[in-house]
């Protein structure tokens, strides 16, 4: 499906009201009734986040996201007619819903197709950007050349993923925000010449850590005066930093604070990437806290050699491993991990 909004034809909502009524897959559904919103006189938009925790009701002034989309484009270079997007993701979320956005601002023409873990499987078109999240770039590889510019967020992106984004022609970025900030807020470039290993902010975004090490974000559009994260960073300078893990996934096993995302970026190249898999923890009389490692699918053979369980890493090794059927029904969804961990526990 082609929306083209330097047609002033397609970018008036009627006419996407009018579609809505013919159209019946819900993809298409959760476009059209963003386009119907944002088209509309209400100055606020109320969105869903806690896609990570307690889904709860966000509000957000359009004129912050319109400013936060122009920042995000203007730092790409792409701030002129005639781009063409491919849009993959679920409208139902910030990342599409500012895609959309950037879209109606600078009169891209986009396409916009059936959100899925393989999008540029029938792909034979070339565009200059789109957005996904790592699953979808991991099954687009071999299709990625296609896309000039692919902004990449969601969920972190393993080491096995990013080695193999150097060997792919289009320019790569890490994207962090959320739907309490509008959007994007600092990016990093994987791959290619000036590939960085740290997030850098937009020039009118401040940060700041708290007492946990978790990022505090001040910026001009914001409906609050700041957003506290419960992200742990390592901040390099003012405005750039290493993402760490969330502090809301912490286990405390004998004394021991362990970080479930580091333990997972040194076991990720054991597990087959399409496997979804996370590190949590059960009760133990002796430790108080266990690792578990809990993986998506069927049983299989998995090897984790305990070479890399050496010297501060003799935490890292986890006590079992779980298989359970499916996190979610949807690839592209996230997984809850403590709703999965209690599930677990109570079998």
């Amino acid at each position: 499906m082609w929306i083209d909004f330097s047609s002033n034809e397609i970018s008036n909502y009627y006419y996407f009201l009018k579609k809505k009524n013919e159209e019946k897959d819900y993809w298409k559904k959760s476009i059209f009734s963003f386009l119907k919103d944002w088209y509309s006189n209400k100055p606020i938009l109320s969105l869903t986040s806690g896609t990570t925790g307690i889904p709860k009701t966000i509000f957000l002034r359009k004129k912050y996201m319109h400013e936060r989309a122009i920042r995000t484009v203007e730092f790409l270079k792409i701030n002129k007619k005639g781009i063409r997007g491919l849009l993959c993701l679920s409208a139902d979320f910030i990342a599409a819903k500012m895609f959309l956005v950037r879209a109606i601002i600078f009169k891209w023409k986009i396409y916009c197709v059936l959100p899925s873990s393989n999008p540029l499987k029938n792909i034979k078109e070339y565009f200059d950007i789109t957005s996904m999240v790592p699953i979808q770039v991991f099954f687009s590889l071999k299709y990625l050349k296609y896309i000039r510019i692919v902004l990449i967020g969601g969920h972190s992106i393993s080491n096995f993923l990013e080695k193999k984004l150097q060997n792919v022609s289009t320019i790569c970025y890490a994207t962090y925000g959320m739907t309490e900030t509008s959007g994007h807020v600092a990016i990093k470039k994987i791959n290619g010449p000036n590939k960085s290993t740290f997030y850098k902010s937009f020039q009118d975004v401040f940060l700041r850590v708290d007492n946990r090490n978790c990022l505090r974000i001040f910026s001009p559009y914001s409906m609050d005066s700041f957003v506290q994260t419960n992200d742990i960073v390592h901040m390099i300078s003012k405005n750039t930093f290493i993402w760490i893990g969330r502090y809301d996934n912490v286990i405390n096993s004998g004394g021991i604070k362990i970080i479930p995302e580091l333990v997972e970026k040194e076991i990720s190249s054991f597990i087959p990437y399409e496997k979804r898999f996370f590190i949590s923890s059960m009760p133990d009389k002796i430790l108080g806290e266990k690792l578990i490692l809990i993986v998506e699918g069927p049983p299989f053979s998995l090897h984790i050699p305990n070479t890399i369980f050496n010297g501060n890493k003799k935490f890292y090794k986890p006590k079992r491993i779980f298989f359970i059927p499916h996190f979610t029904d949807d690839l592209l969804e996230k997984f809850r991990r403590k709703e999965i961990t209690k599930k677990i526990i109570r079998t």
